[in-house]
């Protein structure tokens, strides 16, 4: 079985495109999905919200209580492909982070979105998109953001 890694966009309309474009790439039968959650600075208020115990939070429980995980995993779901949730605290580069999950889990293909931006905003930024394209081991899929 093949494991593919899908870090979850801010926007659920991204999302969907990223888990519609990799069932229909993928055998779904054969295909399991680690659909990532990157906490940077949310992890607390997420925490704070929920109202659970910080000692007791499991922060893979966390992540699949997001909108946005939720919206992957129901549209990779309805297509057919098994699916597991991870939750990351990152504290600085989620692409370094990303990639030690893909290592750690033998990953087989990462999917990311890809949004417009010009040059200038990718150097002063930095893009976890571009640090995963350049130091991935395994193949990377971005989906741009006209596909619909």
């Amino acid at each position: 079985m093949d494991t593919i890694v899908v870090p979850v966009a801010h926007h659920n309309r991204w999302n969907r495109q990223v888990a519609n474009i990799a069932a229909e790439l993928e055998d779904v039968s054969d295909t399991r999905a680690l659909v990532v959650y990157q906490f940077t600075d949310d992890l607390e208020s997420t925490i704070e919200h929920l109202d659970v115990d910080r000692q007791a939070a499991d922060v893979d429980e966390l992540a699949a209580r997001k909108s946005g995980v939720a919206e992957m995993v129901e549209t990779l779901d309805e297509r057919g492909m098994s699916c597991s949730v991870r939750g990351i605290e990152t504290a600085e580069e989620k692409g370094e982070e990303l990639l030690n999950l893909v290592k750690a889990e033998d990953a087989d293909r990462i999917y990311m979105y890809s949004r417009k931006r010009s040059p200038a905003g990718k150097a002063i930024f930095g893009s976890g998109l571009q640090t995963v394209l350049f130091n991935s081991s395994v193949p990377v899929v971005v989906v741009p953001p006209n596909i619909e």
